[in-house]
């Protein structure tokens, strides 16, 4: 088949987490091409090298704000823009249509990348839309604009798991979207287990959207010299292959796949975002951690304290960071303890996109 695959560009996560999909596609002879933008497309380029065709195309902005007020205030200007980068973004993908035959298009939390002659594929984790109030009106109506759209896709994805989730009331114990119409597939990551000794034992991985990213990396840097042992910073950008050493702390710029496999594997403790494609690495994985949620980024505080609660990892926000102290708490977590298999997680979404073609929210 000829699958358009887009990719979200908000941080690498969507990116990482498309791989295995992108790959079995292509192992399958599938012939794709992949839409997304920024750091991400970067990384998908050097990840699957240059027998793809690729698009750079901007998706919509991110709402961040530094409080439940201004997030109120901003939410106001900020979906009228949304719509607009989604019309842009479709007609977009309409003239890419024009002088590229299709058999599917995937779409990795693009809304505007959908064809009504063509099936489409939503994949998301965040069927319902938080709000720093959790004010349950505005929750349910994020229910009905998802529920409004995804009438033109005929498969909704959600990478987790129905029972014993990883991302709580994102995309469980919904009001108006029937569950049982969607497909819960389990979770997606770029990484294997392995059994490894583990030498390493804080890897720092900062990431997100600017100007976060800066501010997040300023913010460890400056206490890493706190921390006992040896420690790996990776900074998230793809744009550079620098690395440095000053005695037990080891910088790269970006890490390959592989490498940051390798070290995942040998951590005794992630530091990172608690953005939801790095939880279903830790699962995957099977580490601990330590994190630290965008400020303003609704969907990651909501995830930091989930599972804080559940006791999973522990959490806490950037501005009260405190190194030394908080690696401490996080090491009594327990860190996920379900089984999560990526080669079955990967199955079910080919099996969904090969064997469905119309919206059952038609």
């Amino acid at each position: 088949m000829k699958i358009i695959y887009g990719v979200c560009s908000w941080g690498l996560g969507h990116a990482t987490r498309s791989l295995p999909v992108i790959r079995k596609l292509i192992e399958e002879n599938n012939e794709l091409t992949i839409i997304s933008n920024g750091r991400s497309l970067e990384l998908l380029k050097k990840e699957l090298g240059k027998n793809i065709k690729y698009f750079d195309i901007p998706d919509y902005p991110m709402l961040l704000s530094e409080n439940s007020r201004q997030f109120m205030a901003k939410s106001v200007v900020y979906w009228p823009s949304f719509i607009r980068s989604m019309e842009s973004e479709l007609q977009k993908l309409k003239k890419i249509l024009e002088n590229r035959k299709c058999d599917r298009i995937i779409s990795d939390s693009r809304y505007g990348l959908y064809s009504r002659k063509i099936p489409s594929f939503f994949i998301s984790h965040q069927i319902r839309i938080m709000n720093p109030l959790r004010i349950k009106m505005f929750e349910r109506g994020s229910e009905i604009f998802n529920l409004f759209f995804f009438k033109r896709y005929a498969g909704v994805i959600i990478p987790d798991y129905k029972d014993d989730n990883l991302s709580g009331d994102l995309s469980h114990n919904l009001r108006r979207i029937d569950e049982n119409k969607i497909h819960y597939v389990g979770a997606l990551s770029d990484f294997k287990k392995k059994k490894i000794r583990k030498d390493i034992d804080y890897l720092i991985s900062i990431s997100g959207p600017e100007p976060q990213r800066t501010m997040f990396e300023k913010k460890l840097v400056s206490q890493v010299n706190d921390l006992k042992g040896r420690v790996v910073i990776t900074l998230g950008k793809t744009e550079k292959k620098d690395k440095f050493n000053k005695k037990n702390i080891e910088t790269h710029s970006f890490l390959s796949k592989e490498k940051r496999e390798d070290f995942l594997n040998r951590t005794k403790l992630v530091i990172s975002r608690s953005g939801y494609s790095t939880i279903m690495d830790l699962a995957i994985i099977g580490a601990k951690a330590l994190m630290t949620p965008t400020p303003g980024q609704v969907e990651q505080e909501y995830l930091g304290q989930y599972h804080n609660k559940k006791g999973t990892f522990f959490s806490v926000n950037q501005n009260s960071i405190d190194l030394r102290r908080d690696v401490e708490f996080a090491k009594k977590r327990t860190g996920i303890k379900r089984k999560c298999n990526v080669d079955k997680s990967v199955e079910n979404i080919i099996n969904v996109i090969t064997s469905v073609e119309r919206s059952p929210f038609a």
